[in-house]
């Protein structure tokens, strides 16, 4: 890990544009930083009163944006005689609280989550299904044995069934296709909780459930891509269709 001087790019102190906050330019100096290659994973920026001498703002600014990146989970904060902040290499998933308030704040509903997770998972599913890659595979392998053997209950299936969807989200091998799925895993997870709810008896939904991810499995070892999304649209859609059937669900666009 290194620390870095910041480029000239940076340290020529450019004048802001008045609508931006100061931390703001902060950020959008930081992020063009990284883009051209100044900046990487790994590197750790230098202190706070150097950074707010370089941007010719405020200290409390540069900790404001700092905060922001700590929030956004892409930057470790150290304070202290070896105080910066060092750029993740694995960074965390900031988008999990964003969909929840979203959903929490009724500014996307359930059936957007529905459809959003039907678009998604579809494609990632026909994707592992053409890539077929073993580490990703083995880890829905594993899901799926839990599934079997174990999640009596909702609390403990659940999440080895969330598990399942997010393994073949890595076998599609699309960084953003996980990133966003990940991110959404707890309002998943908090709709089919609802959606239990309603459900009559658990011991017969559970078994449904078995079956249906053990032949999307199936036809993914098989490389079976478009049956596969076909069952994926089913599996998802019918489970909200049985289980929470007053949603409504949008009405698609007629235009062509």
């Amino acid at each position: 890990m290194s620390k870095k001087t910041l480029p000239s790019s940076v340290r020529s102190k450019p004048e802001r544009v008045s609508t931006r906050r100061a931390f703001e330019d902060i950020l959008l100096q930081l992020e063009q930083s990284l883009t051209s290659n100044d900046l990487a994973a790994g590197d750790r920026l230098p202190p706070e009163r150097e950074l707010a001498a370089t941007f010719n703002v405020s200290r409390a600014s540069v900790r404001e944006a700092l905060r922001v990146l700590e929030a956004l989970g892409l930057v470790r904060v150290r304070r202290g005689a070896d105080n910066g902040a060092v750029f993740l290499e694995r960074p965390n998933n900031a988008l999990e609280p964003l969909f929840r308030f979203h959903l929490a704040l009724e500014h996307a509903s359930v059936e957007n989550l529905i459809e959003f997770r039907t678009v998604i998972e579809t494609w990632t599913v026909q994707a592992a299904a053409e890539l077929r890659q073993p580490g990703p595979l083995a880890d829905a392998e594993a899901a799926f044995a839990g599934m079997e053997k174990g999640g009596r209950e909702p609390q403990t299936f659940l999440p080895l069934d969330l598990e399942f969807h997010l393994a073949i989200a890595r076998a599609a091998a699309n960084p953003f296709a996980e990133l966003v799925l990940e991110g959404s895993r707890m309002a998943i997870e908090r709709t089919m909780f609802e959606a239990l709810g309603r459900a009559p008896r658990w011991t017969s939904v559970r078994r449904r459930l078995v079956r249906e991810h053990g032949a999307i499995l199936e036809t993914v070892r098989a490389g079976e891509g478009m049956k596969a999304a076909d069952l994926m649209r089913r599996h998802i859609g019918g489970f909200y269709d049985d289980f929470l059937p007053s949603r409504q669900v949008r009405p698609r666009s007629t235009r062509g």
